[in-house]
């Protein structure tokens, strides 16, 4: 690529190309770069058949008007009984020497630019010459934007087929201009074609031959969709749709890098596709709830009779009682009793409240745990113990006289006491 750095001024060659392909010319040959047209020449041709005098070919700027001009001038200049003159009336825009175009292509080189013959020449001497030069050809006059020419060229025209001079005559124009010239005078329009705006497959066709013909490839650089925005943007007309086909090119060139990536500068051009990333979705958890209430005040009483008894009735889970018994040794059935009693005083009203029953009680008292003294030294041993790794101590040999204890455990009796009574209610 011809390119230096981040600045070229070769675009062209940038591209492959071996000239501007989008320029607004008739490139040669014609034939190479015409896209259909083919009604068009169709009746051309039979124009020159039937050796008709004056036709048009009328359509809008940029249509191919010019073009369908220049590929009759090379048609007709393979036939030796036609001498086929080409005009363009927008570059004189002033009084054209018709007769003098018609002898200037039959003049040899030292005729034209030496002797000069004609120039010696009056008026009528000068057609006498013309018409030898041409022999037995008759002319066809190709005018390019006729709508140009004078009223004395429009004069001239009627007074040469006047003076019995074989020729024929095709000119271009716009419609509106048409309208507003004396073209029409001239003769009546045997011809009359219309050019319209090609069609998208012409229009990609038409760029296809002229990028091929200068070198490239296909339509490249660009795609089918970058050709149909810019044939929309244009709005079908050739000459429009060759200048943002240049405007393009050069971009695409410009910004290579962006379009390898698919974001060529003013159009949306699809960029490769990627997996779409797989997004994490949000784990349902339910909202975390505080277990008391900042706001929530407590207030205590004692249960109702009818609160005791609906506690009662619900299903009871399977949790049983533990009570200690810290006398030290085993009572009489009748003292254990007694001391309960003692412990946990208990009227009948306060059992009835309760719900309890005689064998509820009976039940409750035959859920209970009793242990020895070794087995309590060893439990008070462990309380008293902070370090799993910490030996726990051994238990003295018991005396047999429990009323003397040692104070230090007599903080424990009262935990252990507390606990017993907890587990009792």
């Amino acid at each position: 690529m011809n390119t230096k750095g981040d600045f070229v001024l070769e675009w062209d060659k940038a591209l492959g190309y071996k000239g501007d392909p989008f320029a607004d010319k008739i490139f040669t040959p014609i034939t190479d770069f015409l896209v259909n047209r083919n009604d068009e020449k169709e009746k051309l041709n039979w124009f020159f058949i039937k050796n008709y005098f004056y036709g048009s070919i009328i359509g809008e700027h940029g249509v191919g008007k010019t073009t369908m001009l220049r590929w009759l001038e090379n048609r007709l200049k393979k036939y030796n009984r036609i001498h086929s003159v080409y005009l363009n009336a927008a570059v004189f825009r002033e009084q054209i020497n018709i007769p003098h175009q018609m002898l200037s292509s039959l003049l040899s080189f030292y005729e034209k630019n030496l002797s000069k013959p004609h120039t010696k020449l009056s008026s009528s001497d000068f057609m006498g010459f013309l018409k030898k030069k041409l022999g037995n050809k008759s002319v066809a006059l190709l005018i390019d934007n006729a709508h140009n020419l004078t009223d004395k060229n429009i004069e001239l025209l009627k007074s040469l087929r006047e003076e019995g001079l074989r020729f024929q005559i095709v000119v271009t124009s716009s419609p509106h201009d048409y309208e507003k010239s004396r073209l029409p005078e001239l003769e009546h329009d045997e011809l009359k074609i219309t050019l319209g705006r090609p069609n998208f497959e012409e229009s990609v066709e038409m760029v296809k031959k002229r990028i091929e013909n200068f070198g490239g490839k296909g339509i490249t650089p660009f795609t089918v969709g970058i050709l149909r925005e810019l044939y929309d943007k244009a709005d079908k007309n050739p000459r429009q749709f060759l200048h943002l086909c240049r405007d393009e090119a050069i971009k695409i060139l410009l910004h290579k890098k962006e379009a390898e990536e698919g974001r060529i500068v003013g159009h949306s051009v699809p960029a490769p596709q990627r997996e779409p990333l797989r997004e994490s979705k949000n784990i349902k958890t339910a909202p975390r709830k505080a277990l008391v209430d900042d706001e929530m005040e407590l207030k205590i009483r004692r249960a109702a009779r009818e609160e005791l008894e609906e506690e009662e009735r619900k299903p009871k889970k399977g949790f049983f009682r533990i009570r200690f018994d810290m006398s030290g040794g085993k009572k009489p059935a009748a003292q254990h009793s007694q001391g309960q009693q003692t412990l946990h005083p208990m009227t009948r009203e306060s059992r009835e409240m309760r719900g309890e029953t005689r064998e509820s009680r009976e039940m409750r008292n035959d859920k209970k745990a009793i242990y020895d003294e070794r087995l309590k030294q060893t439990l008070v041993n462990q309380l008293n113990s902070t370090s799993p790794r910490r030996k726990p101590m051994q238990a003295a040999p018991s005396t047999g006289k429990h009323e003397h204890k040692i104070d230090k455990l007599s903080e424990t009796e009262r935990i252990l006491r507390e606990l017993s009574d907890q587990f009792e209610k």
